[in-house]
């Protein structure tokens, strides 16, 4: 069966193949989950009735919504199910979905890195070039660390930790959450001139600045050019893969060549669709590029959007008389 409103149905690699999840494979897929209860939110072991039910009712009625909350893949080789996955608890909004993947018990001490690697390729195409969705992220208990290497080869980012997501024998076990975008981070040029100046005159922008008065074209193209050359400022361009300038990331190195000062900003067309995250997280990374080990982000104290980004990162907040400072090591 094939999923209504997806351009993209299938993906292969070579004998590697994603297909709209079988009816034919739920015994395979309810005996691997059994086998493998320790590193899934699953609680306890799945019954033929229960997976039975589940494809009949729940799988089956995925192929006939228009948005369905997720899209599930059977993983082939040679034509034969060596594993599953898929999208899920899709964020329309925010074109966000986590992914999932569980493969043949047996093949994973000797395989994993290969199809957890060959997985991420086929199932970026679907989210990407298929349904373009803005983010996928993976969520995994801190139980298999190596898983992490392989997604941050294939470009995901350690987004954040979530402490004791799992209690298990009064052990605290915390998720990390690694997360890819659709989009670069680049250096900004020349040619970003002008719609930085358009970003610098919104109203939305302006009103979270700590300089509110008004700029004019030859003010912010001679401020532009200046930190282009400054070889203390490292000024990035949040582009989409479709060649979109949305945002912007800038750091000025303080004195003592470790420490940046970080200014961002999002085009107010994309607010809400999670591309402040992005930002700071790809920011950071290019921030320990140039060797920078300390970040400090200053806000207004009623730019409650951004502060919330600061925290959900991990930064550590001060309360100043007329701003809030954040700062976290790299």
């Amino acid at each position: 069966m094939n999923y209504l409103n997806l351009p993209i149905q299938q993906v292969s690699n070579g004998s590697f193949e994603l297909v709209p999840i079988r009816y034919e494979d739920r015994t395979l897929i309810r005996t691997w989950r059994n086998e493998q209860m320790y590193h899934l939110r699953q609680m306890t072991p799945l019954t033929e009735v229960q997976q039975e039910q589940y494809f009949t009712q729940v799988v089956a009625a995925l192929f006939h919504e228009a948005h369905p909350t997720q899209y599930l893949f059977s993983y082939l080789k040679d034509g034969i199910c060596i594993g599953y996955g898929g999208l899920v608890h899709i964020d329309y909004q925010r074109g966000s979905a986590e992914l999932s993947f569980i493969m043949n018990t047996a093949l994973e001490r000797e395989e994993f890195d290969l199809h957890w690697a060959n997985y991420l390729h086929l199932i970026e195409k679907i989210a990407f070039e298929g349904l373009q969705f803005n983010r996928i992220f993976t969520y995994a208990y801190d139980l298999r660390p190596h898983l992490y290497p392989i997604l941050e080869h294939a470009g995901f980012y350690l987004e954040r930790i979530v402490p004791n997501a799992l209690i298990e024998n009064d052990r605290s076990i915390p998720a990390l959450i690694h997360s890819k975008w659709n989009a670069v981070l680049r250096k900004a040029t020349k040619n970003d001139l002008k719609v930085t100046f358009k970003w610098a005159q919104e109203p939305l922008i302006r009103q979270y600045s700590f300089n509110r008065n008004e700029i004019s074209n030859a003010e912010h193209e001679l401020w532009f050019n200046a930190k282009l050359t400054d070889s203390n400022c490292h000024y990035f361009i949040l582009e989409t893969t479709y060649g979109k300038a949305i945002g912007s990331f800038r750091i000025d190195v303080l004195s003592e060549q470790t420490t940046g000062v970080i200014s961002y900003l999002l085009d107010p067309e994309f607010h809400g669709k999670g591309w402040g995250i992005a930002l700071l997280v790809l920011g950071q990374a290019a921030a320990k590029q140039t060797g920078i080990t300390s970040l400090i982000g200053e806000v207004m104290p009623e730019n409650s959007s951004s502060s919330a980004i600061f925290v959900k990162l991990g930064y550590d907040a001060e309360v100043l008389s007329d701003r809030i400072r954040y700062q976290k090591n790299l």
